[in-house]
């Protein structure tokens, strides 16, 4: 039973950035307290050396201390933050030492999260937040584009499918694919999905830095607004338009595109690169951007003594 006007939190390591959130729950309902994130690039060179780069290491743990700290101020001890990492930790020769290292500086307990498990909770994360009625009659199905993999996953009849896939926006940022590459990487999700359209009607709901900044474009955003991109609906075609764009640019002329935050400035063409294989080849001609995913999804779950998560 979820512990009522208690807060609690969650941490989510990534490939890219690190993101905090700290909320209250009333129900079933999330009330955000604070939300926060800090882009350390933690996945930088994973795919080449193998191993978590020391600066980059440093630079996570000074965001994680400044989580910490902050999260205290709402009452919150580690105890009750939900701590995970990643597709770069998971990969890393030394990533149980850095979850270790952690541990002894902070007190968090990370939980390193196998693809299937990440994407498990991106799509409770994504499902459960959508606007009553958003997915009526039709089968969701979650896509997930990080810093360092990507995640397709849908539930139909009592059945789960999920993959991850090393689609990431910094890994291909730093080893390129051609077109062909990502589309050949997809193929095993693209056949999965294509035969959703026999027995439903498939709707594709994006989480993950790259989904949210490309709503965040097509809206102009100057200063991001959540509440604005969660639930937007962006064309393929869209999408596509913005990839060319954004392609056509070197990093300081992105750097200046309204709701692109300048540290993605390097990596979102190859985000978008993977999302305008997977909608043109899935056949979805739009997506609903969802700004609730696995962070959330953590968090609830602490909440109710379900945490760590095991065997999903």
């Amino acid at each position: 039973m979820i512990n009522q006007g208690k807060a609690w939190g969650a941490i989510d390591i990534g490939s890219n950035s690190v993101r905090f959130l700290a909320a209250r729950l009333d129900g079933e309902e999330l009330m955000p307290l604070w939300h926060h994130l800090d882009t350390t690039r933690l996945g930088r060179e994973v795919t080449r050396s193998g191993m978590l780069h020391p600066e980059a290491v440093e630079r996570t743990m000074a965001a994680l201390g400044h989580g910490v700290e902050s999260m205290q101020k709402f009452g919150i001890s580690v105890q009750k933050v939900a701590t995970f990492a990643t597709s770069a930790v998971r990969e890393a020769d030394n990533g149980r030492d850095f979850c270790r290292q952690v541990y002894e500086r902070f007190g968090l307990e990370v939980a390193l999260l196998s693809g299937e498990t990440e994407g498990h909770l991106s799509y409770q994360g994504a499902v459960e937040g959508l606007p009553e009625g958003t997915a009526a009659g039709r089968i969701p199905v979650v896509l997930d584009i990080g810093g360092g993999s990507a995640e397709v996953v849908f539930h139909h009849k009592d059945r789960w499918w999920r993959q991850s896939f090393p689609l990431g926006a910094v890994r291909l940022t730093e080893s390129p694919l051609s077109r062909e590459g990502i589309a050949s990487v997809w193929a095993p999700a693209v056949e999965k999905v294509r035969s959703l359209q026999w027995v439903g009607r498939p709707m594709l709901i994006g989480v993950g830095g790259t989904i949210t900044t490309v709503a965040a474009i097509a809206l102009q955003l100057r200063k991001y607004a959540p509440d604005k991109v969660h639930g937007y609906e962006i064309p393929q075609e869209k999408v596509k338009s913005i990839a060319q764009k954004l392609r056509a640019m070197d990093v300081v002329e992105r750097k200046q595109v309204a709701g692109l935050q300048p540290q993605r400035a390097d990596i979102i063409p190859a985000g978008l690169s993977v999302l305008e294989a997977f909608m043109e080849d899935g056949g979805f001609e739009e997506i609903v951007v969802s700004e609730t995913d696995l962070l959330h999804a953590a968090l609830k779950r602490i909440a109710v003594g379900e945490w760590p998560p095991r065997g999903e």
